[in-house]
C-alpha cells in the first residue's frame, strides 16, 4: 500500500480537522490505494460495532477506495452508502492530472434512526437485549437531510481542490469522458450479445420513471445506453437525430409527470430544441441531452411534493392491509419503487413521524376495533395486529390512546351499557 501522498500533508490535515469541527462529521484523508493517512476524531473504526453484530458481516472492504475512484469518474463528488445504510461522501485529490488520494466524510444517517434500527435488527438478527446498545450506537451518528449531504459533498470537493493542483475544470471535464466510456461499454455489450441491430426501446420507460422520481444516477446510465445505440449502432444519422429528439420529449414528459411545472418544462424543451438544430457532432448531441437531463431532474427534485403525496397514500394503504404481520420499511419502499433511505426521509417529512411510529398507530387502530367488536383475548388481539408480545402492545397502545387496552375495553363497554340503559328508560 502506498503510504505517501504528493501534496502538502499539513494543509491536508488542517482541512480535514476544519471540515470535521465545522460540520460535526468525521473526515479522513486517504492515499490513492485507500489507506487512511489521517482522520479527525477517534482513531478507531466507527463500524467496528456493526461488524461485531451477529449474522454475516457487511461486505464493505475497500468501500471508501471505490468511493474516491467513483468521485474521480463522476466529476469530483460522489455520495454513497455502506451495506448497513450509513451514508458517506468522497472527493478525489488530483496531482499532475492523476488520482493521488481523496477525502471521505461520514458516516451520517439519511434514514430515521428508528427505521434504521428496525432494518438492522431484522437484517442482522439482533436479539432483544442487543437493541438498546444498537440504538445508542446509531444515536451517536449525525443525521442529515439529502440536501445537507449534497452541500457537505460540495464543501468536501472544495477542500480537495485546495489540497491538490487540479482546477475545477480538470475534474469536471471527466464527466464527458465518463459519458463516452459508458456509451462505449453499452455498444461492446450489445455487440457481444448479438443484439446490436435492435434499439433497446424497453429502456425508455425505465428512463421515464427514473427522471420522474429525480433519480439522476439511474437516468444517466439509461440515457447513455440509449445514446450508445443511437450514435454507434444506428446506420442512418437522420434516424439517430429523430431518436435524440424523441428522448428529449421523454425527458420533458417525465419531468412533468414527476411534479415539474408544465410551463417551465416546456420552456426548457423549447430552448433545447432550438439548440438541436445547431449541433454538428455526436459528442455535442450527447452533452446536449445530458444537460437537458440535469435540468429536468433538478426541476423534479425541487418540485416533488405532489408526487410524494400519491406515494405516501399508496404506502399507507399497503401498510394498513399488511400491518398484522412483520411488514418492514424496506418492503414498503420496494412496493412504491423508492430506495429505502429516500423513502424513510420522504415518509417522515410528509407525515411528521417515523415509519415504525406510523405502523404502530395503524396496528393500534386495528386493535381498538378488535377490542370492542370481539371477545378475543389480549394475546389473540396483539398477535392479530402484528405486535410481538403483550407487554410491548400495552406500552404502544397506552402511548397512542392514553389508557391500557384492558381499560379501553372496559370503559367503552361501560359507556355502551349506560347508553343502552338510557334508551330503556326513555
Amino acid at each position: 500500500m502506498r503510504d505517501i501522498i504528493p501534496v502538502d500533508l499539513d494543509t491536508a490535515r488542517a482541512l480535514v480537522d476544519s471540515f470535521a469541527e465545522t460540520t460535526g462529521i468525521r473526515c479522513r484523508l486517504l492515499s490513492a490505494d485507500g489507506g487512511t493517512l489521517y482522520q479527525s476524531g477517534r482513531p478507531e473504526d466507527e463500524c467496528a460495532y456493526l461488524k461485531a453484530l451477529p449474522g454475516t458481516p457487511p461486505p464493505c472492504a475497500d468501500l471508501h477506495l471505490r468511493g474516491i475512484r467513483q468521485a474521480e469518474r463522476l466529476g469530483g463528488r460522489y455520495i454513497y452508502g455502506c451495506p448497513s445504510s450509513l451514508a458517506y461522501c468522497a472527493s478525489p485529490i488530483m496531482t499532475g492530472g492523476a488520482l493521488s488520494g481523496g477525502l471521505v466524510a461520514g458516516p451520517v444517517l439519511l434514514m430515521d434512526t428508528d427505521d434504521l434500527l428496525d432494518e438492522l435488527t431484522e437484517s442482522r438478527q439482533v436479539c432483544r437485549e442487543g437493541v438498546p446498545p444498537l440504538r445508542d450506537f446509531l444515536a451517536g451518528i449525525p443525521q442529515v437531510s439529502s440536501t445537507q449531504l449534497s452541500r457537505l459533498s460540495l464543501q468536501l470537493f472544495a477542500d480537495t481542490v485546495c489540497i491538490g493542483d487540479n482546477s475545477r475544470e480538470l475534474v469536471l471535464q471527466r464527466g464527458g469522458e465518463l459519458q463516452q466510456r459508458q456509451m462505449g461499454q453499452y455498444v461492446h455489450q450489445a455487440k457481444a450479445t448479438g443484439q446490436d441491430a435492435r434499439y433497446p426501446v424497453e429502456k425508455e420507460p425505465e428512463l421515464f420513471y427514473a427522471v420522474a422520481r429525480g433519480d439522476r444516477i439511474t437516468a444517466n446510465a439509461l440515457l447513455n445506453d440509449l445514446l450508445g445505440h443511437i450514435f454507434f449502432l444506428t446506420p442512418d444519422p437522420d434516424i439517430g437525430n429523430i431518436r435524440a429528439a424523441e428522448l428529449l420529449w421523454i425527458l420533458s414528459r417525465a419531468a412533468i409527470y414527476g411534479g415539474g411545472n408544465p410551463e417551465a418544462v416546456l420552456a426548457i424543451s423549447d430552448q433545447y430544441l432550438k439548440k438541436l438544430r445547431r449541433l454538428r457532432t455526436q459528442e455535442d448531441m450527447a452533452q446536449w441531452l445530458a444537460q437537458a437531463l440535469r435540468r429536468y431532474t433538478t426541476l423534479v427534485f425541487q418540485l416533488v411534493d405532489t408526487k410524494h403525496q400519491d406515494v405516501i397514500q399508496k404506502a399507507l394503504g399497503y401498510m394498513q392491509v399488511n400491518c398484522h404481520r412483520n411488514v418492514t420499511l424496506g418492503e414498503v419502499a420496494d412496493y412504491v419503487s423508492y430506495s429505502h433511505s429516500y423513502f424513510s426521509k420522504v415518509f417522515k417529512e410528509e407525515l411528521g413521524c417515523s415509519f415504525r411510529s406510523c405502523l404502530n398507530q395503524l396496528r393500534v387502530e386495528k386493535s381498538k376495533v378488535l377490542l370492542l367488536a370481539s371477545g378475543a383475548t389480549m394475546s389473540e388481539i396483539y398477535a392479530a395486529c402484528g405486535f410481538e408480545d403483550q407487554s410491548y402492545f400495552c406500552k404502544v397502545f397506552k402511548k397512542v390512546v392514553g389508557v391500557t387496552p384492558d381499560r379501553y375495553r372496559r370503559q367503552s363497554r361501560r359507556i355502551d351499557e349506560d347508553m343502552e340503559r338510557d334508551r330503556g328508560t326513555a
